[in-house]
């Protein structure tokens, strides 16, 4: 588990300064997303009134987490596409 994650923090520093602030991006608008989905569920939880908040909340909570992740992938896919291209 530990060769895992030092692998992935040394894909992370060599990339591309265009990736990494794409990357960075994509995680400032999941993090937003997801604090927004946060709200909703505790706009829920306070009033109980519809059920309709918590599928939106819950739902936008589950969309953030997985825009993070693609934004992750994609950022390593794109680095070592563009690695393989200049050589």
């Amino acid at each position: 588990m530990r060769n895992f994650i030092n692998i992935l923090l040394n894909l992370t520093k060599n990339f591309d300064k265009n990736i990494s602030k794409l990357i960075k991006s994509g995680f400032l608008f999941c993090f937003i997303l997801c604090i927004v989905s946060v709200l909703i569920l505790f706009t829920y939880e306070s009033f109980y009134s519809l059920p309709l908040l918590f599928y939106i909340g819950y739902t936008l909570f589950k969309s953030s987490l997985m825009f993070g992740v693609t934004f992750f992938i994609c950022g390593i896919s794109f680095d070592k596409i563009k690695k393989e291209l200049n050589f």
